[in-house]
C-alpha cells in the first residue's frame, strides 16, 4: 500500500531529526574549558547532586573528560556498533551530560505516564464499585454521587499535560 503524502512526509522529518542526532553539537568547537573543569567550580552542581540523591539514586560524578560511551551500560546494546552509533556526536563529559539530560527527561516523561495510567485504572475501578452500590438511602446517594463527582474532576485532571521550560542544552545541525 502506497503512503499518503502525510505519511511521508513524517518519516522525512523521522529521519532528518535521527541524522542531526549524530551531529556534533555545534558549540564543541567554541568550548575552551571542559565540562567536569567547569563543574568542580559552579556552585549549583550541588542542587543537581542534591535532587538526584532525593531520588534514593547516586549522583554522577565528572571527574575527567570521558564522553558517554565508557559510561552505557553494554548490556543495552547488541554490539559495539550500536553502542558507537547511540552516543555519535556526543563527545567527552559535555556530551555525557548532554545524553544524561535527554534520558532523564525521556524516563521521567515515561515513568510520568506509567503513574498516570495506573491512578487512571484505580480512579475507574472505584467508579465501577459507586456503581454497584445499593443507592436506595437517600443520604448514601449524596455521598456516593459527591465522591463519584470528585473522581470525575480527578480523572479529569489526570487527561491535561503539565508544562515545564527547560533551558536549550544541545544544540546540533546550527
Amino acid at each position: 500500500m502506497a503512503l499518503s503524502a502525510r505519511d511521508r512526509k513524517r518519516r522525512q522529518l523521522e529521519r532528518e531529526a535521527e541524522e542531526k542526532k549524530r551531529l556534533p553539537d555545534s558549540t564543541y568547537p567554541y568550548l575552551g574549558t571542559s565540562f567536569h573543569e567547569y563543574l568542580s567550580d559552579d556552585p549549583q552542581w550541588n542542587d543537581v547532586e542534591f535532587l538526584i540523591a532525593l531520588t534514593g539514586m547516586e549522583p554522577p560524578v565528572f571527574e575527567d573528560d570521558r564522553g558517554p560511551k565508557e559510561f552505557a551500560d553494554e548490556e543495552c546494546f547488541a554490539d559495539e556498533e550500536s553502542l558507537d552509533e547511540a552516543f555519535k556526536g556526543s563527545e567527552g563529559s559535555i556530551g555525557r551530560a548532554e545524553c544524561m539530560v535527554g534520558f532523564l527527561l525521556d524516563a521521567s516523561i515515561e515513568l510520568a505516564r506509567i503513574i498516570n495510567t495506573y491512578k487512571k485504572q484505580e480512579l475507574q475501578k472505584r467508579l465501577d464499585e459507586i456503581n454497584a452500590r445499593d443507592l436506595s438511602d437517600p443520604e448514601e446517594r449524596r455521598r456516593t454521587l459527591d465522591e463519584a463527582v470528585h473522581i470525575a474532576r480527578l480523572q479529569e485532571e489526570l487527561d491535561k499535560n503539565v508544562r515545564r521550560t527547560i533551558p536549550q542544552w544541545s544544540l546540533k545541525g546550527v
